[in-house]
């Protein structure tokens, strides 16, 4: 099976924001003295001038319009981006390394689709190139962003700008790699539960070669299990760190176009920015918990077929083994990766923007009466 150009062309972008200093070079992940010293320079630079940067404009040009007693509400999430953007990056020598592991599964995993002459399904195709749209959407949202100011750009405020767009395309690309790497496991399962049915469905359990397929399809799945777990236990961190953030940048960012739309004799081009940004994001948060129990279900998917073939001794075994380890993925433990949870933190976020425009409405009718 051929790589998708996309996950080519996202390593490299990787690179470039420096969330890592691994690069493809046909079918190995090399890391280069370059890409290396690169990396390390790019994140040395961020997470030391970019509070620089935050403080030198003044935390926001929402401070041309916020009123004087929420001046708190920016600072607050100007703060969660820091400390999830440090905690992303003090984080990636971990995840190269696992980064490493998991490339040496996905070729086995090439391999094994090559000489069994199977493509990837349409469904976990379509998934991807809809979470690298949003992706590459937020992306241009962010770098366009600097276009609707205006003022005049000087030079200082054009690197400013440039800082202050790679922070947050870290923000959004490292839910991406946990994305990626989620998806592609995923994909190995996809596979192990065609071939099974396939297997099932044979009429010559005995024939020569049934055996060793089992037996390397048992081995695959085994690996894509302990690949899941190891990917959950360390991304659990970041991963929290950044729904976090993603909770803060929506209540906070909904309840700022909200003001901003009714104060000021806002453009219709910027409210439609703001919207289509915040909706982007959501669904794209939607994606990667989805990812999650799409993989859950394909570790341990039914096979209804089993009684139209032939059972033999050791399929029965492997059958039994598939269903009785389930894959429960939580982030830290705390909590399970999957669209309920995503659906109880959306009311949770709604509830929390409801009470900030609450509060903003009373203090607004308390200064009216003073």
């Amino acid at each position: 099976m051929a790589r998708l150009l996309l996950l080519d062309i996202f390593q490299w972008f990787a690179i470039l924001i420096g969330l890592t200093s691994y690069r493809f070079r046909a079918d190995r992940l090399i890391q280069t003295r370059l890409t290396r010293g690169y990396t390390l320079i790019m994140n040395v630079i961020l997470v030391a001038l970019l509070p620089v940067v935050v403080i030198a404009t003044k935390i926001s040009w929402v401070d041309m319009w916020l009123p004087s007693y929420m001046w708190l509400t920016p600072i607050v999430l100007y703060v969660v981006n820091y400390a999830v953007i440090v905690q992303t990056l003090i984080s990636r020598g971990q995840r190269d390394s696992l980064l490493m592991e998991l490339h040496r599964l996905i070729v086995q995993l090439n391999g094994e689709m090559e000489r069994a002459g199977k493509q990837m399904s349409a469904k976990l195709r379509r998934l991807f190139y809809v979470k690298s749209l949003t992706l590459t959407y937020l992306f241009l949202c962010y770098v366009l962003g600097a276009c609707l100011h205006d003022g005049r750009f000087t030079l200082p405020m054009w690197l400013a700008s440039v800082l202050l767009n790679n922070g947050y395309t870290i923000l959004i690309a490292m839910p991406h790699l946990y994305f990626v790497s989620f998806w592609h496991v995923a994909l190995g399962y996809d596979f192990v539960n065609q071939q099974l049915a396939e297997l099932i469905a044979t009429r010559s359990p005995l024939a020569a070669g049934y055996a060793e397929e089992l037996r390397s399809l048992w081995s695959l799945h085994a690996r894509l299990s302990r690949m899941a777990h190891k990917l959950n236990r360390i991304y659990g961190r970041q991963m929290l760190a950044s729904r976090f953030d993603f909770v803060a940048f929506t209540i906070v960012n909904s309840y700022l176009g909200i003001i901003f739309s009714l104060s000021e004799p806002a453009p219709f081009y910027a409210k439609v920015y703001g919207a289509l940004l915040g909706s982007t994001r959501t669904m794209d948060f939607l994606m990667t918990d989805y990812i999650c129990d799409l993989v859950a279900r394909y570790q341990s998917k039914p096979q209804h077929n089993i009684s139209e073939g032939i059972m033999c001794r050791q399929l029965s075994s492997f059958v039994i083994y598939q269903h009785s380890m389930t894959l429960n993925l939580k982030v830290c433990g705390l909590f399970p990766v999957n669209r309920k949870e995503w659906l109880n933190m959306m009311g949770a976020i709604l509830c929390l923007s409801v009470l900030l425009l609450q509060y903003h409405l009373m203090m607004s009718a308390k200064r009216e009466r003073q």
